[in-house]
C-alpha cells in the first residue's frame, strides 16, 4: 500500500467515524440508496426489511429483556416500516413483536464466523447489525489479531450477500479502566476497516456505539448495558440504518423538563435511570423545553410505559397549539414502548407538552430527528 493508499483511507476512517450514530454511509460510485425503504403511503403496504442482528450477549440483551432490539423493532414499526428480524435464535419481552436474533452470550469473533455463513444463505437478511469483539476483549484472547478477524468475518458476510447492507458497531465501554483501555484500541482499528472495504463497493457502515454510551450506562457487571444503556443503542442503530440522528432528552431531568401534578421517579429500567409518572389527575402533564439550532419538520419519538388493563392516549401540544393524540398499547410499567409523530418546531426555543388525557402513562424519554 502506498502513502497515497494510507491517506485516502485515513481520510475515509475519519469521516465515517465522525458521523458516529447520525448514519452517514459510505459507498462507492455515490450510491445513496437506503437499507430502510422509505416509510410508505398509507394505501401502500410497506416490504418487509429482513433485519439480522448478530453478536455476542450484548446482541442477545443479557441482563434486560431483548437488549436494543426491542426499542429498535419499535422504532421501526412507529415510522410505519413492516421489520423482520430474523435468526434461530429467540428472546425478548411482549413488546419486542419479533424476537428472532444471533446473540450468542459468551461468543467470540472467530466463533460466530464458524455458523454465519449457515445462517445468512437460511435467513437471507437485507440488513445485518454486526457488534461483536467484547468476549475477546475482556477474555484477552488474541487481541492483536482480533481486527483481522473481524475483516475477515465482514468479508464473509458481503461475500455471502453481495446486496446486504452490514452496519458494523464499535463495542460498548468497560467499566474495568484496563479492559477499557483494550476496548478502545480495538475500537480504533474498525474505522479504516469499514472505509476500506466501503472504498471497495461493499454495503459495509460505520457504527460508533461506544460514543453512544457512557459507564453510567452499564450494568453492575461493569460489561453489558443497563436497559437505558440499550435504549440509546437502539437509537443509535435506528440513526445509522435511516441517516437522521435522533437527540434525546430525558424526562426526568428537571434542566429542560417540567412536570405538574407527576412525579420523577428513579429506576435502572430507564434511560437516565429515571422516568417521569403519576401523569393520572387530569390536566397532569410533563412538558419539555427545547432550543433547537433550525426551524423544520421533526419526527417526535416519545418512549411510553403503560401500567393501566386497555391502550391509552395523552394529548401532545407543540408550542401551546394541539398536535393530536400519542397512543400507547399497554404491557406494563417500565414496558416501553415508542410512539411517533411529526412536529413543526421553530429556531431556538419550543415547548413540547404531554397532558393527561386517558390514562396514566410514565415518560422515559423523548428523543427528535429531522422528518424524513
Amino acid at each position: 500500500m502506498t502513502r497515497l493508499d494510507r491517506t485516502i483511507l485515513a481520510a475515509l476512517a475519519l469521516l465515517i467515524s465522525l458521523a458516529a450514530c447520525a448514519g452517514v454511509r459510505l459507498q462507492a460510485g455515490g450510491d445513496a440508496r437506503r437499507a430502510l425503504p422509505p416509510a410508505p403511503a398509507k394505501a401502500t403496504p410497506p416490504a418487509p426489511v429482513r433485519v439480522m442482528p448478530l453478536g455476542d450477549s450484548i446482541t442477545d440483551g443479557l441482563q434486560s429483556t431483548g437488549g436494543y432490539r426491542s426499542d429498535l423493532w419499535q422504532y421501526m414499526k412507529a415510522d410505519g416500516r413492516s421489520p423482520d428480524f430474523v435468526g434461530s435464535r429467540s428472546g425478548g419481552p411482549p413488546q419486542l413483536g419479533d424476537r428472532a436474533d444471533e446473540g450468542h452470550p459468551g461468543w467470540r469473533i472467530h466463533q460466530l464466523a464458524v455458523h454465519t455463513r449457515r445462517w445468512l444463505l437460511a435467513y437471507r437478511p437485507d440488513v445485518v447489525l454486526l457488534q461483536i469483539g467484547t468476549n475477546d476483549v475482556i477474555q484477552h484472547w488474541g487481541l492483536p489479531g482480533a481486527p483481522e478477524r473481524l475483516s475477515a468475518l465482514v468479508d464473509l458476510i458481503t461475500a455471502t450477500l453481495p446486496a446486504a447492507h452490514v452496519y458494523v458497531a464499535t463495542i460498548t465501554p468497560l467499566a474495568a479502566a484496563a479492559r477499557e483501555r483494550r476496548a478502545r484500541a480495538y475500537n480504533a482499528t474498525i474505522p479504516g476497516l469499514v472505509a476500506a472495504k466501503a472504498a471497495a463497493g461493499r454495503h459495509v457502515h460505520l457504527v460508533d456505539m461506544h460514543a453512544a454510551l457512557t459507564r453510567a450506562d452499564l450494568g453492575g457487571d461493569g460489561i453489558h448495558p443497563t436497559n437505558g444503556g440499550y435504549a440509546k443503542m437502539a437509537a443509535c442503530w435506528y440513526a445509522a440504518l435511516t441517516g437522521a440522528p435522533i437527540t434525546r432528552w430525558e424526562a426526568e431531568s428537571p434542566a429542560y423538563a417540567t412536570v405538574s401534578d407527576g412525579e420523577r421517579l428513579e429506576t435502572a429500567n430507564a434511560s437516565g435511570n429515571g422516568k417521569v409518572g403519576y401523569l393520572s389527575a387530569a390536566g397532569s402533564f410533563l412538558e419539555f423545553s427545547l432550543r433547537l439550532p433550525r426551524a423544520g419538520r421533526y419526527r417526535l419519538y416519545v418512549r411510553a410505559g403503560n401500567g393501566s388493563p386497555a391502550p391509552c392516549e395523552q394529548r401532545l401540544t407543540v408550542d401551546h397549539r394541539a398536535n393530536g393524540l400519542l397512543r400507547y398499547p399497554a404491557y406494563g410499567w417500565d414496558r416501553w414502548t415508542i410512539a411517533a409523530t411529526d412536529v413543526d418546531l421553530a429556531a431556538g426555543p419550543n415547548t413540547v407538552r404531554l397532558t393527561q388525557s386517558t390514562c396514566s402513562a410514565e415518560i422515559d424519554a423523548i428523543g427528535l430527528a429531522p422528518a424524513r
